[in-house]
């Protein structure tokens, strides 16, 4: 995708040129033409196709996410280990079907003002730059998604995911019941049994089970039914019974409590101070995340044996993540536009993204982020705010958050990153 993240850059460029030349042509001077391009959205490339073009662009949009989803839960499970042309041929047809419908909805199917495009064209050009350092195929991914969600209404584009991901994984699960994929159960630490439901990882099953139901949430934020926490619940249930996968199941149990706490508020207004609480949050998160490993003191051979007490018990319970972040601040160097790195496994977003993507991608995803929740808590979004909140902490105990199988959220922060106010966010209507 090295190409494809080049030639995007290069045509939002190409199509700034474009826009100007137009406006000229027009007879405009300069300043007038500079004035109406920064401050009227219009098409790239010429305003031809008018409406069609927009409405085509969210089919596309739509489309795409249905292409990803497929490709990352049916060719990413164990089945690509029975046949090779599943990794081989069907997922790179769709990931290229997805990133072309991607790369049309931001080139030719959306309107954007020039301060929209200068915002999101600046953060992408940084995310493509640590994209080529980390090159993480998630982070690229997930980043090209974002930008083309802009203007769209999430409905459609969420059924997509949804369907098309639930379709996908029943058809792991059938042949993993068949006995056709990997092995049932993998043996884990403390003789404990956990089920791989056809996946790599039992966690790996657990974060795209997660995703899904994130989905499900976002597609009930405009009446949310008991039916539904109840379902969520159960979810969470399975998730910790069957596969282990402890961080998905909570999660999962947190929202199911999230959306009962929504039902019963709904029509009731929130505090004053709420958007600003649900943006502190993600400092306060992150402070965490940075802070607890520089408080850990040697005391044993071992990288887990550590002190004092009461952090080697929090690591313990968080199943090492607290020294395994310690270990990465030992080897690793911060690089400004981050770097590929295997070792040590860090199961924290924001420690993560601070290695993997550098320093300044890492501050600008904490405050879209916090943008996102302020935006969606001022406007009385309460299901979004939830599912935020919680995708906040399951960011705190894994990285898959950058994975956008995992993270359907990450569409909330469209706005954010176009710097428009939250009134004209895109709804899930």
């Amino acid at each position: 995708m090295f190409g494809f993240a080049n030639a995007l850059l290069l045509a939002l460029f190409a199509a700034a040129v474009v826009d100007l030349a137009g406006m000229l042509w027009q007879k405009r001077s300069l300043p007038a033409a500079l004035k109406t391009l920064w401050k009227e959205e219009h098409l790239l490339f010429g305003g031809w196709g008018g409406g069609w073009r927009t409405g085509a662009g969210a089919a596309a949009f739509a489309a795409g996410l249905a292409a990803y989803e497929g490709s990352v839960v049916l060719c990413n499970s164990m089945a690509r280990e029975n046949w090779a042309w599943v990794q081989g041929v069907l997922s790179p047809i769709l990931e290229w079907t997805a990133f072309l419908c991607f790369g049309f909805k931001i080139l030719l199917g959306t309107r954007y003002t020039w301060r929209q495009l200068g915002v999101a064209g600046a953060l992408y050009f940084i995310a493509r730059w640590t994209y080529f350092n980390s090159q993480n195929i998630w982070w690229i991914g997930i980043v090209v998604a974002v930008m083309a969600a802009k203007d769209v209404p999430l409905r459609r584009p969420l059924k997509a995911y949804l369907y098309s991901g639930s379709a996908a994984m029943a058809v792991v699960l059938a042949l993993h019941f068949a006995g056709i994929v990997a092995p049932d159960l993998t043996n884990e630490r403390m003789g404990v049994l956990r089920g791989t439901y056809g996946y790599g990882h039992p966690n790996t099953f657990g974060g795209l089970v997660f995703g899904l139901v994130l989905a499900w949430a976002l597609l009930r934020a405009d009446r949310v039914r008991w039916a539904d926490c109840l379902g969520i619940g159960a979810v969470g249930v399975f998730l910790l019974a069957g596969p282990s996968s402890r961080t998905a199941a909570l999660c999962c149990l947190a929202l199911a409590a999230g959306l009962a706490v929504c039902r019963l508020r709904e029509g009731r207004r929130a505090p004053r101070l709420w958007p600003g609480l649900c943006a502190a949050s993600v400092g306060l998160v992150a402070a965490l995340s940075y802070l607890l490993p520089l408080l850990v003191i040697k005391v044993g051979p071992w990288n887990n044996d550590i002190g004092p007490a009461w952090l080697a018990r929090l690591d313990s319970l968080l199943t090492c993540r607290i020294s395994l972040a310690w270990m990465a601040y030992r080897l690793l160097d911060v690089r400004i536009a981050g770097q590929v790195f295997d070792w040590p496994p860090v199961d924290n977003s924001f420690v993560f993204a601070l290695f993997q993507f550098g320093p300044v991608a890492a501050a600008i995803l904490a405050l879209l982020f916090a943008a996102a929740l302020y935006g969606c808590a001022r406007q009385g979004r309460r299901v979004e705010v939830c599912c935020l909140l919680v995708m906040l902490a399951y960011g705190y105990m894994e990285c898959q958050t950058f994975h956008l199988t995992t993270n359907p959220t990450a569409l909330l922060l469209c706005g954010a990153m176009f710097a428009m106010p939250s009134r004209d966010w895109a709804k899930i209507e």
